[in-house]
């Protein structure tokens, strides 16, 4: 059973609210190349960096720095206050001399670095000394024996990018200063370091040019690299993860792929992990298979005795992917983060104001459709399990104040109503709106009723339909239409006490080129009218909105944006910028900090707090931090 097929499964039937700690961030979003350390003096784990799959929006990968502790049982997102550059493929190792984690080189996108950071003391600080070229997937390991951290080969392109450059020297840092202590040692690719404790043994492994699988042992007296030659091998080392086990006294080898010549060494699909006693290497043997990966983020939790994988790409794809898997007592096991939702964009949210809690639904994941239901009381993210939870695809949110009923409208056109207790589900509905995604929807409080609009229907068509829900039918408004769009922002404005709209994605008939959108809409419940303020955001789709009925302001954020770049040429972007609406006029927000950029977020207004709150979103790869915006300043909540 996949971990997403954990995530969906029902816990037993009964309301069942699950207590949690402040944590407000869900667990990585999908990655590869991202490299994890356990820190003993914490008891933590660190993870940093990744590069994220190619975005069809904006034609590229992201290269990531964000940084993740793991408490055991969840990841928490740290935002220090330095941080070194985006990067994957990197050198990272905890140094148990210095109780501190060492980071070296790596790559972005366009080039390979060879700086070195450390980080101590939830910070991270930048060693201003020279030290290996710049390259990746070079090999790390702590040398408990000398109390160095130690450093073996790696790649990067050459100077013209045409070709691979292979390094096989050896280095040694001892937290100030790298020294190299070997030139050229076994040419060895993609290699792995590992100390061996058991043994007070430094270990080498990797593949030639042929992808075999190469040994060697650190001799500390001749300063050389020992060849070592067991009955068997691990088969296929190519870009998988090594770290050793203190209660097996063993050293563990997991992941990897290889594609030989002759097929018949090629790696299995399915994950293989083998181990080592000192004199022999061993495949254990699993009752659970779980799908193969390289470039994963691998360590060894020695406080609570269980090995940590997280991420990486999918063997023979180019999917990376976000799954935790924890490996002990010889199986592996996935352990659910429901401390809050995970990485997600296109969910429902909605808000009640009588009882302070914010509601979210759903949404969507690295090809994974969420059903579940949670609740921002309190400060504290709450999963809420009952019998039947609506399982949607582009859910639609909104909270009719006047019955107390959250509306969800799913995209296959279903209804449902959450109150407080239960779900009523209102299949029988002889008239409802017909299947689509993308669309709008807002309780519109001088109409006493839920409005919604557009949306892109299952035959690829834009629709330009306004429906309404009275808690009983809906019922279609046809005059005056608006153009057909998906992805508007849209929100029920107190100042003109009726719904408005702006933006989106869409055709202004079914045969018309595509356009991005920056116009604004009212409806007043027989039509919509064009709004034309002096100015306006620029053209965008997927930006969110919501309104803060202390000041009676909407506060737009994000979206992807269509920008002009210095040559006049048009490309989309994904934006973080804040705009403000008082019912004439916008303005635009300057921020000191703000969520990174993205789109289809679920963002509403806390009465609680008096602050709107911004969770998730999409901007090549999934977004599950949380953010609140008050008095024009954004600020994050990491826990």
């Amino acid at each position: 059973m996949s971990y997403q097929t954990l995530k969906r499964a029902l816990l037993p039937a009964v309301l069942f609210t699950l207590a949690v700690s402040s944590a407000l961030a869900g667990p990585p979003s999908s990655r590869t190349g991202s490299r994890a350390v356990f820190d003993e003096s914490t008891e933590t784990a660190v993870l940093f960096g990744g590069v994220t799959a190619a975005d069809t929006a904006t034609a590229k990968a992201y290269t990531l720095d964000e940084t993740w502790r793991w408490d055991g049982t969840r990841w928490i997102r740290r935002f220090p206050a330095h941080l070194p550059p985006a990067r994957y493929s990197h050198s990272m190792v905890y140094d148990a001399k210095l109780a501190q984690t060492v980071v070296f080189g790596g790559r972005n996108l366009e080039t390979e670095f060879a700086d070195t950071w450390i980080f101590k003391n939830d910070d991270w600080s930048e060693i201003a000394a020279p030290g290996p070229s710049r390259r990746s997937h070079a090999a790390t390991a702590f040398d408990r024996s000398s109390e160095r951290v130690v450093l073996f080969g790696g790649q990067r392109l050459s100077d013209d990018a045409a070709t691979v450059v292979y390094s096989y020297d050896t280095w040694e840092f001892d937290g100030t200063s790298w020294t190299r202590i070997l030139e050229s040692g076994p040419q060895i690719i993609t290699p792995l370091l590992v100390f061996d404790e058991a043994r007070q043994q430094l270990l080498l492994l990797g593949h030639d040019d042929k992808l075999d699988t190469k040994m060697y042992a650190w001799n500390a007296t001749t300063h050389a690299w020992d060849a070592l030659t067991p009955a068997a091998l691990p088969p296929c080392v190519n870009e998988s993860g090594a770290i050793y086990n203190r209660t097996d006294q063993k050293v563990f080898v997991i992941g990897g792929v290889c594609v030989p010549e002759d097929t018949s060494k090629s790696s299995p699909s399915t994950e293989e992990i083998w181990g080592w006693d000192g004199t022999n290497w061993a495949k254990v043997d699993t009752f659970t298979l779980i799908t193969r990966g390289l470039n994963t983020a691998l360590f060894y939790d020695s406080a609570r005795d269980v090995s940590i994988m997280f991420g990486g790409t999918v063997a023979y794809t180019s999917s990376p992917r976000a799954t935790t898997y924890a490996f002990s007592y010889g199986d592996w096991s996935f352990p659910p983060d429901l401390s809050s939702p995970g990485p997600r964009s296109l969910m429902a949210t909605a808000v009640d104001p009588a009882t302070n809690v914010i509601y979210l639904l759903g949404g969507l994941t690295d090809g994974d459709i969420f059903s579940d239901f949670w609740k921002l009381e309190n400060g504290l993210w709450q999963r809420i399990e009952v019998e039947k939870i609506p399982s949607c695809v582009s859910p639609n949110a909104a909270f009719d104040a006047d019955r107390s009923r959250l509306v969800v409208l799913c995209s296959d056109s279903t209804t449902y109503e959450w109150d407080g207790t239960a779900w009523t589900d209102f299949a029988d509905l002889k008239t409802r709106p017909t299947a689509r995604r993308f669309s709008s929807m807002v309780y519109d409080r001088s109409l006493r009723k839920t409005v919604m609009f557009g949306g892109f229907d299952s035959n690829s068509v834009y629709q330009p339909k306004t429906w309404l829900w009275n808690g009983t039918t809906w019922t279609e408004e046809k005059k005056k239409r608006a153009p057909a769009r998906g992805l508007a922002s849209m929100w029920y404005d107190p100042v003109v006490r009726k719904t408005v709209m702006f933006g989106g994605i869409g055709r202004r008939n079914p045969d018309g080129r595509i356009e991005r959108y920056n116009d604004m809409w009212a409806f007043d419940g027989n039509g919509w009218a064009e709004l034309k303020p002096a100015a306006k955001p620029t053209t965008r789709y997927g930006a969110q909105v919501a309104v803060d009925p202390t000041t009676n302001k909407t506060i737009l954020f994000g979206g992807l944006r269509v920008d002009t770049d210095e040559k006049g040429l048009q490309k989309q972007s994904y934006g973080n910028d804040t705009w403000e609406w008082d019912g004439t006029t916008w303005r635009q927000i300057q921020t000191a900090t703000a969520p990174s950029p993205r789109q289809n977020v679920g963002m509403e207004f806390n009465p609680a707090s008096g602050e709107i709150v911004l969770f998730g979103g999409w901007s090549g790869y999934f977004h599950s931090d949380t953010w609140v915006f008050r008095d024009g300043k954004w600020r994050v909540l990491s826990e």
